[in-house]
């Protein structure tokens, strides 16, 4: 009896000590999301705005499918003004979290309440209980690709992320029949991966979900070329824009964007020098895909990939509303930081 009166005040005290309320979120979910990883030494960060007082916040993260071994540090700082002085202070508060389960919110807990005003929580270290983990560290932050959040902007290893306000639409998503395929980048000297597309208004981004295989320290070029002829006599023009991706983050979106707002017509966006890290790269697509059409050609080395497939595509619209990146993240209160008193019958 003694042992069964033990376990119930545990469980009741857990159950009302643990209880949170959402206060307000940071991000709206705009634009499609990313999962981030912290694989790597990385960090995902948020500046935000409270407008309410708070006692922790919760930041929503994937683990990529696996529950119950994966954990990550969230501390929490007021805003000094920029990353770097930020994150040079002692944080407000500190949270080292463990056996964490795919897609929950984490909590990290101030242990008071903290007034309205600008803070930063940032996330790294990630950690895994299973010593025979096949993707020990994939655990990270959703980022919202087009959120309309005004409070702040996100953060991946001290860098703020977008350059130009753009709503990303994805061009050959849902409703889709293919069947989802991740294709790596191809094996010899010069590797490449293409897409052609049509757009019938302007754009001013593109971008490509790119897998990593589970692994970090991932890369690859954009390049994008406005459409000529053909093939090899549009990669034989010089290119409208391109950039290189550094460190990317599994099944997270390549992303380049212009200076400029291109207009409608055929183009298309060649991809080259993968750095493929601890595990791979390449692209998403769907094989047999509804959307393919004599201008929407996959290419590999400059071969037309066969069954008639897609790679998933995302072009950024011009946008005049304030647009940015934003990690999915929220203040709550109620949260009990400690417990004190145990008593053992």
């Amino acid at each position: 009896m003694k042992y069964l009166y033990f376990v119930l005040v545990l469980c009741l005290c857990a159950s009302v000590g643990f209880s949170q309320e959402i206060v307000e979120n940071f991000f709206t979910p705009d634009g499609g999301n990313s999962p981030i990883t912290l694989n790597g030494g990385q960090k995902c960060a948020q500046r935000f705005t409270a407008t309410l007082p708070f006692e922790g916040i919760q930041v929503n993260g994937p683990t990529w499918s696996v529950n119950g071994e994966k954990g990550m540090t969230i501390r929490l700082y007021k805003w000094a003004g920029s990353y770097a002085s930020t994150v040079a202070q002692p944080p407000l508060a500190t949270s080292v979290l463990v056996d964490l389960n795919d897609n929950d919110w984490f909590l990290c807990a101030a242990g008071s309440e903290l007034p309205p005003g600008e803070y930063l929580w940032e996330a790294s270290e990630p950690t895994n209980s299973n010593p025979d983990a096949v993707d020990p560290f994939q655990i990270g932050c959703w980022l919202y690709n087009g959120s309309k959040y005004k409070g702040g902007e996100a953060y991946f290893n001290g860098v703020p992320y977008g350059e130009v306000s753009v709503l990303w639409v994805r061009q050959y998503g849902s409703p889709q029949a293919g069947t989802w395929t991740p294709v790596p980048f191809p094996d010899g000297d010069n590797p490449t991966l293409a897409q052609s597309f049509f757009t019938s208004g302007p754009f001013q981004a593109v971008g490509i979900a790119s897998p990593t295989w589970n692994g970090y320290g991932a890369g690859y070029r954009l390049r994008l070329y406005k459409w000529n002829t053909d093939y090899d006599t549009t990669v034989a023009q010089s290119p409208i824009a391109e950039k290189t991706i550094e460190n990317h983050s599994d099944n997270a979106r390549g992303e380049l964007l212009l200076t400029a707002p291109q207009p409608e017509g055929k183009y298309l966006l060649l991809t080259d020098m993968p750095v493929r890290g601890t595990g791979n790269v390449g692209h998403w697509g769907w094989s047999n895909s509804d959307w393919w059409d004599p201008d929407t050609i996959a290419y590999s080395n400059g071969e037309e990939i066969a069954n008639y497939f897609t790679f998933d595509l995302f072009l950024g619209e011009p946008s005049e509303e304030e647009v940015g990146k934003d990690f999915a993240s929220r203040s709550v209160t109620g949260v009990a930081t400690r417990v004190s008193n145990w008593a053992v019958y």
